[in-house]
């Protein structure tokens, strides 16, 4: 705290002494009260500089004891307004008008509020809070606005709003049930929460316009929850270094070139939705999900979308949702009973899903034009489903090791589809049916396999130029074929 305080006093004696003796300083106020110890009463400064004609107000005030109140208002053109308290039950606030501002409030001691007010051209804000039960709230109006606000302790709350061009909100936490709400409405406006230490916080953002960007950088506690809305073109949402369990990131964009970058998100228990609408969107968590039963629920809607998603851990649930053309989403589980759901509605589709576990489940529907659905399997006593309902759709399931107990189940609706299947195990299960036209299955190599003991293929195939080729390796297989149409040809190998 004495590290605090002689900050404070450097602070505004470097800037006294700045002004001191210069003609640039139009008014200047400085003003230190002290509130004796025992004292039911507390201190009380206002300060009202107008110098709407001239050029640099400058106003310090600084209070040290309990129930104290400060008031600055300054109109006129480069104003800089500082205010610093100690105690309990302080009032700040500021209030700058015209252009070029610059104001400061450094408060120590319990159930403080601070506000600051800005309205011009070139608004700068800075809030610093230490102690419990503290309110912060900026509000700024102009632009190439700069409002920032650092919290320490229990259950505080920032509120900045900014309108105009250029904004940037920045917020720290550190301690326990701390909320920060950012409105922001213009272009070019940024958002975000750094180094951000405790549970049961709460960053709320909304931003208007074009060019937005909200994030938070350093996220390390439990039960925090992140909320961020996005209007406009351009908008970027990013989280990096977000460690712990139960937390809740809900993303919305509405837009042109939306993203959403995650690396990583390391714990358990944490839940986090996005909602792209647009074009351009794209969804990535480079490193993925650290940590056991997090859920992730995607959804975009527009052109161009991409969702890259790859988890470490075991129980994760993760969705996609694509609506649009040239989707393509891919997702990665590394663990067991994992679950992965990919729907695909549009043209020129392509999901992938991995598992790389056992009791992993996953599925892929997709309807529309040019699909492509392809499942990596490594691991025992997966269920895996692949609905395809379009035109051009092909199929991959294979997997390298030996992996036993699989269920796979494929059905094709459409012009041109395709199943190549490599399964090396006992007793896995392969259900396909395909209904359209030029079909195929494949085998001899290229791939339809299903090596092992007691495993299970039934295949039908309804429409035209339908191939099934085969191969089965072991002993006390079943396959079933059943072709219904026209050129269809089967070929069965088992050994």
């Amino acid at each position: 705290m004495n590290l605090i305080k002689s900050r404070k006093h450097l602070l505004g004696m470097a800037v006294a002494l700045c002004f001191a003796g210069s003609a640039f300083a139009d008014n200047e106020a400085t003003i230190f009260q002290s509130s004796a110890a025992g004292s039911l009463e507390g201190n009380t400064a206002e300060v009202t500089q107008t110098n709407t004609g001239g050029t640099a107000n400058l106003a310090i005030v600084e209070q040290v004891g309990e129930l104290n109140f400060s008031s600055v208002m300054q109109n006129g053109l480069w104003l800089e307004g500082y205010s610093f308290s100690t105690g309990n039950d302080n009032s700040v606030r500021l209030e700058q008008y015209a252009d070029w501002h610059i104001a400061a409030a450094d408060i120590i001691g319990d159930e403080n509020i601070a506000t600051v007010t800005q309205d011009g051209f070139y608004n700068q804000a800075e809030v610093i809070v230490e102690g419990n039960v503290n309110d912060a709230a900026i509000f700024q109006t102009g632009d190439l606005n700069e409002a920032f606000a650092t919290l320490q302790g229990d259950m505080n709350l920032a509120e900045i709003e900014q309108n105009g061009n250029g904004n940037w909100a920045n917020a720290g936490f550190s301690g326990n049930g701390n909320t920060l709400y950012s409105i922001q409405e213009g272009n070019d406006n940024q958002a975000g929460m750094f180094n951000l230490f405790g549970d049961n916080n709460i960053f709320e953002s909304e931003q208007y316009g074009d060019a937005n960007v909200a994030g938070v950088v350093g996220l390390t506690g439990d039960d925090n929850q992140v909320y961020v809305q996005q209007e406009g073109t351009t908008n970027v949402f990013i989280a990096t270094g977000v460690e712990g369990s139960s937390n809740f990131v809900d993303i919305k964009q509405d837009g042109v070139d939306n993203v959403f970058l995650v690396e990583p998100l390391a714990g358990n228990d944490n839940m986090v939705l996005i909602d792209q609408t647009g074009t351009g969107n794209t969804v990535e968590a480079p490193i993925g999900l650290v940590g056991n039963d997090n859920l992730i629920d995607m959804r975009q809607d527009g052109s161009l979308n991409n969702a890259l998603i790859a988890t470490d851990g075991d129980g994760h649930n993760l969705t996609a949702y694509q609506n649009g053309d040239d989707n393509t989403a891919e997702m990665l589980l590394a663990g067991d009973s994992n679950d992965a759901t990919i729907y695909s509605f549009g043209n020129a589709n392509m999901a992938s899903i991995g598992l790389f576990g056992s009791s992993n489940t996953a599925e892929i529907m997709q309807t529309g034009d040019d699909n492509f659905a392809g499942i990596d399997v490594v691991g025992d006593d997966n269920d895996i489903a692949v609905e395809q309902n379009g035109n051009l759709n092909s199929t991959f399931i294979t997997s390298d090791a030996a992996v036993v107990m699989n269920s796979i189940d494929i059905e094709q609706s459409g012009e041109l589809n395709l199943v190549d299947i490599l399964i090396e195990g006992s007793g896995n299960v392969a259900d396909i049916l395909q209904q359209g036209n030029g079909n195929w299955v494949a085998g001899n190599n290229g791939y339809f396999a299903l090596s092992g003991e007691n495993g299970t293929v039934t295949i039908s195939q309804v429409g035209n130029d339908n191939l099934v080729l085969g191969e089965q390796y072991g002993n006390g297989n079943i396959m079933t074929i059943v072709q219904e149409g026209d050129f269809n040809t089967a070929t069965v190998t088992q050994n």
